[in-house]
């Protein structure tokens, strides 16, 4: 039988360790989609699950849902002036993806809605030689618009060609 004398102390440690997995998987899923996105289906959660694009929005809406792939240029909706590289598409809605710093990203975009995909970006400089080192910036999905694509969109689901 183990006594915990600091149940805080626990309690902010699996808290840390539960983040730090969170990264760990999203890179992983990051790594996976872009070596072979057609090999991304249904999955017990551990990996990016990609649904066809029908152009409608979850709740049903009549909204289309533009699609984002990794790969693409985007441009923020409150800064058009930057052009942002997608570097991946996470598995958490905006409300439970969470910030170093304690809010999510629903918390800190209360405009866009709290159940939103959220997108990881880059801001790539024309000179660099690699973008392992850029600091990463999560946005959600809606307050983004594609620039440039980098996969065709002909009606497919995104997969191979």
């Amino acid at each position: 039988m183990t006594i915990v004398k600091d149940p805080d102390a626990v309690a902010q440690r699996a808290e840390a360790q539960e983040k730090e997995g969170a990264q760990r998987m999203r890179r992983l899923a990051e790594a996976r989609a872009v070596a072979d996105p057609g090999h991304v289906e249904v999955t017990d959660g551990s990996e990016i699950i990609v649904a066809g694009d029908d152009g409608l929005r979850a709740d049903g809406g009549a909204e289309i849902d533009q699609p984002i792939d990794v790969g693409d240029h985007v441009q923020d909706e409150q800064d058009p002036d930057a052009t942002m590289l997608v570097v991946n598409l996470d598995t958490l809605q905006a409300d439970a993806y969470e910030l170093e710093d304690g809010p999510t990203i629903a918390d800190v975009n209360p405009e866009y809605p709290a159940d939103d995909d959220v997108v990881e970006v880059v801001y790539p400089d024309r000179t660099d030689l690699s973008l392992e080192d850029k600091e990463r910036y999560a946005f959600p999905k809606r307050r983004l618009e594609v620039e440039n694509r980098v996969h065709e969109r002909d009606g497919d689901d995104g997969g191979e060609e």
